[in-house]
């Protein structure tokens, strides 16, 4: 009898150590994002991206400075130019030498390029913000995998829960089958046949438990934190205030990037035409100099203005343009076809949520009645109109159905975690 008071006992306080996880939990789904996100590799990347755009600026604006090159050249020519006039008494016509050397002094300085610097800058400034946008993908789907490892720990728990139940529920009919065995009512296939029950479930518990570590393991590994069992982990809190549809995603939002690149390409393109002027000049020494006739070493200079304008260029601007559109109208196909997937997707999982806010109804509705249930068993059990076991099989029922719930709750979670997930609102 006193075995009894003390199974009743610890069958009574069962659900309380099922759920004492709530007491201990010191680990949030947000600060595992936010310790895995911190020690992704791949986030080193927005700091290069921003020294490469730095350097890259600096470079174009190089474009209004003078360009300044030095120029040698030693050349040696089979003929030179002569004056043909007759030979005059006195009079010797210089002979220009054939080796020629010159070493010159160039500086080009812009004036006005038609925008094509300015153009540039802003190609270089969507450039680095696209490939920011490629971190942020990389690091969304980080975030994606972070999140399905910490509910299917969770989920993990759930069902060890459950089956902790079931193999305490199996032990008490083991209990009560081998009663009936030695009053000679059930033979010992019966009695086996839940041995063989128990035995599997206990099997599933060594399964689930070991996957579970394995999970713990990688939730480790990427956070960088020490997570020792699933009851450190806290049940997540999430609202959708609103199921209007809408795109977040990162991917979506690289797309609008790659669209506002073809823009910027375009106005380059449209550029390309305009007139270029520059300030030149040239300073240098070698023999000859501009003065051909003079056969010596001279220092020379020149400076002026310079014109560059291509005034006709076959069609060629007005063929890259509609190049830019084409790829442009791709992209657009490509969004509107990720908004149909995404529509459809959607969808699905809105079904998901509004099924599990259901099972919860019918779970509370199946928990109030199971409860009646055991109460009444409680009264019989005080009666002694049932045996303890039967009364601890009721009980292991109302346990059960708790578990169910709790576990319908955690899946209502998950379904909308992947909700917001799904539209980029991670």
């Amino acid at each position: 009898m006193n075995k009894i008071i003390l199974y009743v006992s610890l069958i009574l306080f069962f659900p309380a150590i099922l759920f004492a996880q709530k007491k201990q939990p010191k680990f949030t789904l947000q600060q595992c994002l936010r310790e895995a996100v911190k020690h992704f590799p791949t986030q080193k990347q927005l700091l290069l991206n921003q020294s490469k755009y730095t350097l890259e600026e600096n470079n174009i604006k190089k474009n209004y400075l003078p360009q300044l090159n030095l120029n040698g050249q030693a050349s040696y020519q089979s003929d030179v130019t002569k004056v043909p006039v007759p030979p005059i008494p006195g009079f010797n016509m210089p002979v220009i030498r054939k080796d020629w050397y010159k070493i010159n002094f160039d500086l080009d300085q812009l004036i006005w390029d038609g925008g094509l610097t300015k153009n540039q800058k802003q190609l270089q400034t969507v450039d680095y913000k696209i490939s920011d946008q490629q971190v942020k993908i990389k690091t969304f789907e980080l975030k994606k995998q972070i999140n399905i490892l910490y509910f299917n720990i969770l989920f993990l728990q759930a069902n060890l829960n459950a089956l902790h139940v079931l193999v305490s529920d199996l032990n008490a009919r083991i209990k009560d089958a081998e009663t009936a065995l030695r009053n000679g009512i059930l033979l010992q296939a019966d009695v086996d046949a839940l041995k063989v029950n128990q035995k599997l479930a206990e099997q599933q518990i060594i399964e689930k438990s070991e996957d579970q570590k394995g999970l713990i393991a990688s939730m480790n590994q990427l956070t960088h934190l020490n997570i020792n069992s699933a009851k450190e982990l806290m049940i997540p809190k999430v609202s959708i205030t609103s199921y209007t549809f809408v795109n977040n995603r990162p991917e979506y939002q690289l797309l609008d990037m790659q669209k506002s690149k073809l823009t910027a390409l375009e106005k380059m393109t449209t550029v390309k035409r305009m007139p270029v002027f520059k300030l030149f000049g040239q300073a240098g020494y070698g023999r000859p100099g501009y003065d051909m006739l003079n056969d010596n070493f001279d220092t020379y200079y020149m400076a002026g203005v310079r014109l560059h304008w291509n005034i006709f260029d076959w069609n060629h601007v007005k063929h890259e343009k509609q190049i830019l559109n084409i790829q442009s109208d791709i992209i657009q196909t490509e969004q509107e076809t990720f908004n149909q997937s995404l529509r459809a997707e959607l969808k699905r999982q809105l079904s998901g949520i509004q099924k599990f806010e259901k099972l919860i109804k019918t779970d509370k509705d199946i928990l109030l009645l199971q409860k009646s249930v055991v109460e009444a068993a409680n009264n019989k059990l005080k009666n002694g109109t049932i045996t303890a076991t039967s009364y601890l099989i009721e009980l292991n029922k109302e346990v059960k159905a708790q578990l169910s719930m709790q576990a319908h709750k955690l899946q209502l979670l998950f379904a909308k975690y992947q909700y917001l997930t799904t539209i980029g609102n991670l």
